[in-house]
This record gives C-alpha cells, structure tokens and sequence, in this order.
C-alpha cells in the first residue's frame, strides 16, 4: 500500500470513528463544525509548519519532490488542528471542551499514518549498526535506521486502546485529548535524539521546538480541566 493510500485511509478512520464516541454534551452543530475546522486547520498546520523546514534544511530527508510546499509535519497538524478548533468554537459561542470525541480516531489516524511513513521509508531515525537488534526493526532501511516511526505507531496504537476504554467509561471527562497530546509531544520529543534532524537552536531540532509548544499548550489545558472539569474551558 502506497504512503497516500495509509494518509487516506487515517483520515476516514478517523472520521468514521469521531461519528461513533459516546454521548458528550457537545451540540450536534458545533460538533460538525469542529470536525471541519480540525481537518482544515490540521492540513494547512501540517504544511505551513513543515515549510521553514524543508526551505531551511532543517529536516534531514524530505520525501516530496524536492517542493517545500508538499512537506508536512503531524506536531504542525496537531497545532494548526486545535488553532482551527478554538477559532471555530469562538465563532460559534461555545466555550466547552470538545476534544475527548475525537482523541481515540486522532490516535486510531496516527497510528496508520505513521505505519504509512514506515512502509515508505520517511521521517527517519539515526542510521544504525546492521548488527543492532533495532535493525531488524527497520527491514524497509538501506542502511538500517532506528524505528522511529515504527515505535511512535506503537504508541499511537495503544493510546487509541487507552483512550476508547476511558471515554467508554466516562473516566477522565475533558481531559482525554489535552493529555493524549502532551503524551505524545513528550514521546516525540525523545524520540528526535533518535532520528536523524539537524539541531537548529538549543542543542534542539526543529521538530523538538514544535514539540515543546504543543506540550506546553497541551499541559497546560490539562491541568486548568483538571482542577475545574466541570467548568467551561476554551481550550480545544
């Protein structure tokens, strides 16, 4: 299966799933357009943030043609998501948490995504040994590279579990996706030691500055839901 075809099939998984969660008290509407507005805002963040990048060569292989204008990046997506979020529900009036909905099919998505770039040999990690037990990991490498791609689905994969079985319970109401995202900026920011981008600024990859923004917004909605979950948020 080809890299668009895993990118086409996340996005109606994820769709498909985000129509089936259970009950939450987001109107009907406001969930329709929030739904849009994280695509939007989630293709264009994905590109726009992968830009400098690709244009500045802070990434160490794209896979686009040689455009820096067909590059993405999931942590740009994630943000220009949740930008689009909080613009769509500031236009409609509505000031509650919305995410928990969708963290599992953004989970369930990812998963697939990143399997697509292991199949296509992109975002890759660090070469390593061909003795290395992480080489046997990356059979689709010519030199073999750490699995970073592989070990970040294996997360996603197991925190769309993590997440269906909270939100079915009712455990966690409105903070699943704030701590779903700074769980996974957390494990993408390790996992960058053992991929191959360049430090751009404070020993730091590009990818690792975008990360800390996201945990930082990320956390900080988590925490602010968890010491009022019954009060009204404004974060995605």
């Amino acid at each position: 299966m080809a890299y668009p075809a895993f990118v086409a099939l996340a996005i109606v998984i994820g769709l498909l799933a985000s129509q089936r969660g259970p009950p939450d008290p987001v109107p009907p509407a406001v969930r329709r357009t929030v739904r849009v507005a994280a695509l939007v805002g989630a293709v264009l963040g994905a590109h726009l943030l992968e830009f400098p990048a690709d244009l500045l060569g802070w990434t160490a292989a794209p896979d686009h043609g040689g455009s820096p204008w067909l590059g993405r990046t999931v942590l740009g997506g994630i943000l220009g998501g949740w930008l689009g979020v909080e613009l769509a529900k500031w236009r409609a009036g509505f000031t509650g948490p919305t995410g928990d909905r969708f963290a599992a099919p953004l989970a369930m998505s990812l998963a697939i995504g990143r399997l697509g770039c292991v199949f296509a040999g992109c975002c890759p990690g660090a070469p390593v040994a061909p003795t290395s037990p992480w080489a046997r990991l990356s059979p689709f490498s010519d030199p073999p590279r750490f699995p970073a791609t592989l070990l970040e689905a294996y997360f996603h994969a197991g925190a769309a579990v993590v997440l269906l079985v909270l939100s079915r319970r009712g455990k966690n109401a409105g903070t699943l996706f704030p701590g779903y995202v700074a769980c996974l900026a957390a494990v993408r920011f390790g996992l960058e030691e053992l991929r191959a981008n360049p430090e751009v600024a404070l020993g730091l990859t590009y990818y690792q500055g975008l990360a800390t923004l996201l945990f930082v917004l990320a956390a900080a909605s988590w925490a602010a839901r968890m010491q009022a979950p019954s009060a009204a948020s404004t974060a995605a």
